[in-house]
């Protein structure tokens, strides 16, 4: 008799305690989200282990290959596509990660795979100013990567690449970032190389960068 009145007890308060966290979780409330912009709906605001998950739906008829969402308190969470030759399709849906402290989110901007875009027009160009830098310097890293996977040294690459420059003189940080960023992103990924097969990891990082070169050059000219 003990025992069934333990395991009963024991049941009890197992079931109070997912009572209580479901109210918990129940009780959550989600910031409203102000959006002007045309090109993308809100639907929904979902309470996650981390904070919210935002989703959002393409409604427009272009491409979207970057985004920005900001926060009443200053802050913002801005994510550009085109590092991973990714784009976000007419209809498509996408969700954007908010702290649990996100208080009145709004969307910021979106940008689109003709480098037009639609919200804040200064913060968009913060964005293409980045592109653009990322675009010089890959037209530095291609030929080192293409050297590379001829001789497969491997250690002079990573110096060639460290002795890349981050700025530019007489464009703006936004640009320098751009550089910076192309520079770091070359690195790691010849750092995360097979050692096993170095030449035809290098020539897959040529061929990737060459890929994002050109189709850079081809938005540059027919903007």
């Amino acid at each position: 008799m003990k025992n069934y009145t333990l395991k009963v007890l024991l049941l009890g308060l197992a079931l109070f305690g997912l009572g209580t966290a479901s109210y918990h979780r129940a009780g959550l409330q989600a910031p409203s989200v102000a959006n002007k912009i045309t090109a993308v709906e809100v639907i929904s605001l979902v309470p996650t282990d981390h904070g919210y998950d935002l989703v959002l739906r393409n409604v427009s008829l272009k491409n979207i290959n970057g985004y920005s969402v900001a926060l009443k308190s200053g802050a913002y969470t801005t994510v550009d596509l085109t590092v991973g030759e990714r784009v976000i399709g007419p209809g498509g849906q996408f969700t954007v990660r908010l702290r649990a402290e996100a208080t009145e989110p709004s969307i910021r901007y979106v940008v689109f795979d003709d480098d037009t875009g639609e919200g804040d027009t200064s913060a968009i160009a913060e964005l293409l100013d980045r592109r653009a830098g990322r675009r010089e310097q890959l037209n530095r890293i291609v030929p080192l990567l293409n050297s590379a996977a001829v001789s497969a040294n491997v250690d002079q690459l990573k110096t060639d690449l460290q002795s890349l420059p981050e700025e530019a003189a007489g464009r703006s940080v936004y640009f320098g970032l751009g550089m910076k960023n192309a520079k770091e992103d070359a690195l790691l990924e010849v750092r995360k190389l097979d050692t096993s097969n170095v030449r035809a990891g290098l020539t897959r990082l040529a061929e990737q960068s060459n890929r994002r070169m050109i189709q850079s050059k081809t938005k540059q000219a027919n903007p």
